[in-house]
């Protein structure tokens, strides 16, 4: 583990501020669950709901920043990688404040209220696809890149793929990826049992799961801009 482990990396950020959101949201909904559902849940304004634009947003011009480095504008594939992550990141912050209407509170266009389940300005109360399948990709990438590929590192059985090299997984995606995975597990148990959040973890652990979601793209972000700088430093 110790060859993934960046020194660099204050491990304030990546391993003491995910166990501890990890840790606190159940504690918060159990001991003040009126608390919980008034200032942690609202939607729109809601802290969990905000973390959820306010990070990714964090992520796109961090991702912008990256598209403009000359070191990965000189490799192609690094450059549609992150520019793919770019979007990713805008993608789901504009999504999740229904492009601006939550905060300038326009009326939906008619046409479009008529399509969208929720009578927002978004796609991904319009389809499935324009909701779930962004969602398997990311959950998908978080297993991969947060946990599988770091525990093969761990276990002395990386997998290096020279061209890839500025993505390779770090030892701080892990936390975020593991708070991914317990709200995810939450949320499935719950919906599969009928409980709901006075005998699961959270109250809604899917809003808690998409917290650790955006963290993780944040996160990704991040030790690739860290790399990108090392590698200027070292030119």
């Amino acid at each position: 583990m110790d060859r993934l482990t960046n020194p660099k990396f204050a491990p304030w950020w990546w391993l003491y501020l995910p166990l501890a959101i990890i840790v606190a949201l159940p504690i918060i909904n159990h001991a003040a669950p009126e608390f919980y559902q008034r200032r942690m849940l609202p939607e729109g304004f809601g802290v969990l709901e905000l973390s959820h634009f306010f990070i990714p947003l964090v992520g796109f011009f961090l991702g912008v920043r990256l598209l403009f480095n000359p070191i990965v504008r000189a490799k192609r594939l690094w450059w549609y990688l992150i520019l793919l992550g770019t979007l990713a990141c805008f993608y789901t912050a504009g999504e999740e404040h229904s492009w601006g209407q939550h905060f300038f509170n326009w009326e939906t266009p008619e046409e479009w209220s008529q399509i969208n389940r929720q009578h927002e300005t978004n796609l991904h109360n319009v389809h499935p696809a324009f909701n779930m399948l962004p969602r398997a990709v990311l959950e998908l990438a978080i297993f991969v890149c947060g946990l599988l590929l770091p525990l093969l590192a761990w276990l002395g059985r990386p997998l290096r793929i020279k061209a890839l090299e500025l993505f390779e997984p770090s030892v701080i995606l892990v936390p975020v990826s593991i708070g991914a995975l317990i709200y995810k597990l939450d949320s499935m148990f719950q919906k599969e049992l009928g409980f709901d959040g006075t005998d699961g973890l959270v109250t809604r652990p899917a809003e808690a799961a998409e917290t650790f979601y955006v963290l993780f793209m944040l996160y990704y972000l991040i030790l690739i801009q860290r790399r990108v700088d090392e590698m200027a430093q070292q030119a």
